[in-house]
């Protein structure tokens, strides 16, 4: 019998698009389904059509709690993305036949503060949107949470005062005299790729060299935007095809009467490099060619005493060094190397557990696997995207 599915997603916004695409492609592989969208803000003709049609299950991004709420009541299998309702907790468990599924910003900022943060980078900055946003403060703390594990801070664009803030002219002024009170070699993070090109196009004004100077980062991987600006943008891409992919897929199993999880909170995101942040950054030169090495070949297993003697300096020298400039222990900065590595592997890639171990360093897929569950809480599937 063929399903019936109620798509309520605007499509204004890129990642909104690719979850959309990542739906699409798995009722067309596990269907028959067929598909209603409301993309506008009008969601209560959705849930009519609901009604009348029959409708099978229902994938929605929920705004409000009213929107959610009209939207359980219909007692419909459902999987709704970035509830209001907190995704954890008993007081937010959903409703029988219906997942919550929600991806945590701070994670977001914790990702770019990660990014940064390995390539030697000691002065922070962050640019988030016109107006305050909850999602956008949430990636700012996650940023700011894990730099200050590190002893260091993150300087955040404050905002142009609050008349000016829809006007681009007017408030690129402000931006662009905080932009100039920045040190250089700063790494700086903005919330979307379209913050992260207006930054670039008011460098390019200001004569600010990106990256020598500044090093940007975006979000969501707009690759026609971000291929086509000068320097090419670095950015977080959060998968939105694959969180479809997930979305349809828990929504199958609801309306088929299989087990699903409740609650999903969707895996770290991964970072694609281009021209703008295509720089290291680390002021020792022993410290930054004992980087350069492990980095070199990460299927190596070196010990620190290997890397000493390569650089003909002592171990306690270099260790020293690490702690100084980096804020970490030599061998905890590169086993952070190692997981960066095999997250990126494990998330862009259909390689093999034992495989990605060994490229990485890990002596086996078990070793790995205890790495993560003690650096980030998860195993390593959690990072693998959905098939």
């Amino acid at each position: 019998m063929k399903a019936k599915v109620l798509i309520i997603l605007p499509s204004d916004k890129f990642l909104h698009r690719q979850i959309l695409e990542g739906v699409l492609a798995y009722g067309h592989a596990h269907g028959p389904w067929q598909f209603h969208f409301e993309t506008g803000s009008r969601y209560e003709q959705g849930l009519a059509k609901l009604r009348r049609w029959g409708c099978s299950g229902v994938i929605a991004l929920v705004r409000e709690r009213r929107q959610m709420n009209r939207i359980l009541a219909t007692k419909t299998p459902a999987v709704l993305i970035n509830p209001p309702t907190p995704p954890c907790g008993a007081a937010s468990k959903p409703p029988k036949r219906t997942t919550f599924i929600a991806r945590v910003q701070e994670d977001v900022g914790k990702s770019a503060a990660e990014y940064f943060l390995d390539r030697g980078f000691r002065s922070f900055a962050f640019v988030g949107t016109p107006e305050p946003s909850a999602w956008c403060e949430r990636r700012l703390k996650g940023m700011r949470n894990r730099l200050a594990a590190a002893g260091l801070e993150c300087n955040a664009f404050p905002g142009a005062p609050k008349g000016e803030r829809e006007d681009f002219d007017r408030e690129s002024a402000h931006l662009a005299e905080w932009l100039r009170s920045l040190k250089p070699q700063t790494a700086l993070y903005a919330a979307w790729d379209r913050r992260a090109l207006q930054i670039l196009s008011l460098c390019s004004e200001l004569d600010i060299a990106v990256p020598e100077s500044l090093s940007v980062l975006g979000t969501d991987n707009d690759e026609v935007l971000c291929e086509s600006s000068t320097p090419s943008l670095s950015s977080i891409a959060l998968d939105g095809r694959n969180a479809g992919i997930l979305c349809a897929k828990l929504l199958d199993a609801h309306m088929n009467g299989r087990k699903a999880e409740p609650l999903v909170d969707l895996a770290f995101p991964r970072i694609v490099t281009r021209q703008s942040t295509d720089k290291t950054v680390v002021p020792d030169a022993y410290l930054a060619k004992a980087l350069d090495i492990v980095r070199k070949d990460l299927s190596v297993a070196r010990t620190i005493d290997d890397i000493a003697k390569e650089l003909r300096i002592s171990k306690r020298s270099l260790e020293m060094k690490a702690n100084l400039v980096l804020g970490n222990t030599l061998k905890n900065e590169i086993i952070r190397i190692r997981l960066n590595e095999a997250v990126r592997l494990v998330s862009n890639t259909s390689l093999p557990l034992s495989e990605v171990a060994e490229k990485c360093g890990f002596c086996c897929a078990s070793h790995m696997n205890t790495r993560f569950k003690a650096a980030f809480g998860y195993s390593p599937s959690v990072f693998r995207a959905p098939p």
